[in-house]
């Protein structure tokens, strides 16, 4: 993460030396730009176009741009990095070595050298002369010049203060991280050059002021109160006697600019105070989701909105399960991440509700509406992706603008119950809906719908993945779910690809289940399990049959482009195979999403691209056969499919509307 105020001319060798140096390590560069004048923004677009360019409409200072960073990188160690420094031959590539075999260490900076080669002054006063050891070693800190950082720490300790515009953030931080306990390392064999300070050579009254307000804010933070009254009174006295002398001496000051900063931190000292120059507000984003489809979409929602505008500050707060998706997307998770026995299909019958009122459905309820009125308090915008019990929270407990997308409903499957009208009525701003049908029946009911195409099919990557199976097997592809009942799932249909198999066919399972339960319940009905590292293949089942069945995990759409035909016993998953043309059966399975009544009315959505399979092992076996040798059917269940979710990019579509409610709601300048 390299943050930048008019510093173009460091960028070209500090970017150069970071693709010429890390040749062990994959990496990404988010390059954040803090409303610089000098082109610094074309300039890295043109020359480096993977670089991640975040560009902001005002200076955001050095903490709170780094944090920008911070909420969006992906790897496993997030990495500070001056524009005015150049990285030496495998530095970055020594740094995740040592961070890799010291789980211990928390954080860790390089060896920083002067132009001439020679070691920098890496401390204060009465630090030790760490910076000369030959030797890693523990130490109090390292400063922000070059500063790595493990993932696990951002999570528990957060980004760095933005109370601290520039100056004395590193200190705060790696104070903070040692509270927590991990440790920090000075680590000698990576070196970087630092210019160290020729980035601020020409006088700058802000950073000059801000740099002693941050040394003020740190004493109050880490010292006390008393530490602190004592260098507030040294330091106002220092000011007035520099601020005197300027003033007696003000025809023979070389830089004029002097005399007002001595001035404005006598001010600041005498006054208390101690919050940065005013950044503008950061408009905010909550965004709530109850399922796992749901998850997948808001995230993806909330990333495209993200990339349109980098300072929005999101928060996902998923009602059901771990809420995965949204880590991914680098999203702060505020999710319980306890998943409850129906999956969040407790409407489906009194039995699955009474099991999770038993495995404690009120707690977390209470919980999740504490988390939501504290969020919403910042929220300038709610994006909530589910059904009508998503709308009631966040109208009774956000009470913020709520764009509602209405994920399962439909008036093909069924109508809408009047309390869901009036909900939509009363809390909505602007409700989106999966087709225009089910759009224009809310609009004639007074409710301010919307449809905006399909968007459960834009957060389906595919990447062209063969796995490498020869092209004239017959794939079937095989789509077990993601919740706990999968695994139980998973092996009805392994049953059902034993009994159809045949010496040209291949199974081939999209899967995010753990690999090892997969393996000790297939053994259950005498299937092997073998790991795999290739292709993209995680695992491979043979039954005593011969039958063979590849495991594929975050690969969906790959998938489904390799079947002939897609076995699916998992929602909404059912729907998006359906949705890329290829034939799908199901058939009812373990847990609430896979009755009977749940598939009938997916098939409202699907029409005849969905087979509902009935009767025992056997009749389903003959089906499938019959389908498999019947290519005029199978065409046609493909054209239905597709039709069957017109208009995909529904994701830029809602992303931009959310954009356009959030700078009518946001109450920034």
């Amino acid at each position: 993460i390299i943050v930048n105020y008019n510093n173009r001319g460091f960028l070209k060798d500090c970017l150069d030396s970071i693709y010429n140096s890390t040749r062990r390590v994959s990496f990404e560069i988010i390059f954040v730009d803090n409303h610089s004048s000098d082109n610094s923004v074309e300039f890295v677009r043109h020359t480096y176009p993977k670089v991640q360019v975040i560009e902001n409409p005002a200076n955001f200072g050095f903490c709170r741009a780094n944090n920008q960073g911070l909420k969006i990188y992906r790897g496993k160690y997030a990495l500070l990095l001056n524009t005015d420094t150049v990285v030496k031959d495998g530095a970055f590539d020594r740094l995740v070595e040592f961070m890799d075999t010291h789980p211990e260490a928390g954080a860790c900076g390089p060896k920083l050298l002067n132009t001439d080669g020679t070691p920098q002054h890496q401390g204060g006063l009465f630090n030790k002369r760490f910076w000369l050891s030959k030797t890693p070693v523990a130490v109090d800190y390292v400063i922000g010049a070059c500063l790595m950082v493990r993932r696990e720490v951002i999570d528990k300790v957060g980004g760095l203060d933005e109370n601290f515009f520039f100056s004395n953030e590193d200190l705060d931080w790696c104070r903070r991280l040692r509270a927590a306990g991990w440790r920090i390392y000075f680590v000698p064999e990576a070196k970087v050059t630092h210019f160290g300070g020729y980035t601020i050579k020409k006088f700058n009254q802000k950073i000059f002021v801000e740099g002693f307000r941050g040394g003020l804010y740190f004493a109050k933070k880490h010292y006390g109160s008393f530490v602190y009254q004592i260098y507030r009174a040294l330091l106002a006295v220092a000011m007035l006697i520099a601020a005197l002398f300027s003033l007696l001496f003000y025809p023979l000051l070389k830089n004029k600019q002097k005399l007002p900063a001595f001035i404005q931190i006598f001010s600041i000292c005498l006054t208390g105070k101690l919050t940065p120059y005013p950044i503008p507000h950061a408009p905010s984003l909550l965004l709530i989701s109850n399922g796992h489809a749901e998850d997948l979409a808001a995230a993806a929602i909330g990333a495209e909105i993200r990339n349109s505008l980098p300072e929005i500050e999101l928060r996902a707060l998923p009602l059901v399960g771990l809420g995965k998706a949204y880590d991914k997307q680098s999203i702060p998770n505020l999710g319980l991440k306890k998943i409850l026995p129906s999956g969040g299909f407790a409407k489906e019958g009194l039995a699955h509700f009474l099991q999770d009122l038993a495995a404690g459905l009120f707690g977390q309820f209470t919980k999740q509406i504490a988390i939501l009125r504290a969020e919403a308090k910042n929220a300038d915008l709610i994006v909530a992706v589910g059904d009508a019990y998503v709308v009631a929270l966040c109208g009774l407990f956000g009470r913020k603008p709520l764009l509602f997308v209405d994920g399962p409903k439909s008036v093909r499957i069924e109508g809408y119950w009047p309390i869901e009208k009036w909900l939509l009525k009363k809390y909505c701003q602007k409700v989106v809906v999966q087709d225009k049908e089910t759009a224009d029946y809310l609009i004639k009911n007074g409710i301010p719908a919307e449809y905006l195409g399909s968007w459960i099919m834009d957060y389906v990557p595919v990447t062209g993945e063969d796995f490498g199976i020869a092209k004239d097997k017959t794939v079937i592809g095989i789509l077990p779910g993601t919740r706990e009942e999968a695994y139980d799932n998973l092996l009805l249909c392994l049953n059902l690809f034993d009994e159809i198999r045949g010496e040209n066919m291949v199974g081939l399972v999209a899967s995010t289940l753990d690999k090892e339960k997969i393996g000790k319940q297939a053994a259950s009905l005498g299937w092997a399990f073998s790991p795999l590292n290739e292709h993209s293949l995680t695992g491979k089942l043979v039954s005593k049959k011969g039958s063979t069945v590849l495991i594929a995990e975050g690969k969906f759409g790959d998938v489904c482009l390799r079947s002939k035909l897609i076995i699916g016993l998992a929602g909404i998953a059912n729907e998006q195979a359906a949705a890329f043309g290829k034939p799908v059966v199901c058939f009812s399975g373990s847990g609430a999403q896979t009755t009977l009544r749940r598939w009938q009315e997916i098939h409202k959505i699907t029409g005849d691209s969905m087979l509902i399979l009935p009767g025992n092992i056997k009749q389903k076996t003959e089906k499938i056969l019959e389908l498999l040798h019947d290519e005029k059917r199978l065409a046609e269940m493909g054209r239905l499919g597709k039709a069957s979710k017109p208009q995909w990019g529904g994701v830029k579509r809602i992303s931009a509307a959310a954009l356009t409610m959030i700078r009518a709601f946001s109450h920034s300048p």
